[in-house]
């Protein structure tokens, strides 16, 4: 059962649903939504505050001298995180393309490894063969 499903039998309230989960998971849940609404929180007043500068902007008509000062400068700081992210994603592709060499050419190295094991054992094999064969030659003689 979870906090949105309501009991079989339609009744029961809030409490009796949630004195069915797991206290961890509760926690869990409450610290996930309080972060969601930190994180709305601070979008809207990111929006409000584009909100604001906006009616600055169509109020006056023209763009004042500090506003577009103050958006340019917002702009090269975007271009600026924007180039870093990208070069954080170019680092992770070449990693990953490394990764994917690295685990390519162990996998070959597995390989050839147990084709030598194989080896090995048919190789010991035969010389334990001869043996037999040169013990038994011998006992002959």
């Amino acid at each position: 059962m979870t906090v949105n499903t309501p009991t079989e039998d339609g009744r029961g309230g809030l409490r009796e649903r949630l004195a069915d989960i797991p206290r961890a998971r509760l926690v869990d849940e409450v610290v996930s939504r309080w972060d969601d609404m930190i994180r709305l929180e601070g979008e809207i007043a990111n929006l409000r505050r584009r909100v604001r500068e906006s009616e600055l902007v169509s109020r006056s008509g023209v763009f004042d001298g500090a506003v577009l000062g103050e958006l340019e400068e917002k702009l090269r700081v975007a271009d600026t995180r924007v180039r870093q992210l990208e070069g954080l994603v170019q680092n992770e592709k070449a990693r990953r393309e490394g990764a994917e060499a690295d685990s390519s050419r162990l996998a070959e190295l597995q390989e050839g490894n147990a084709k030598l094991l194989r080896n090995e054992e048919e190789l010991l094999l035969l010389v334990l063969d001869m043996e037999v064969q040169i013990d038994r030659l011998a006992s002959v003689s």
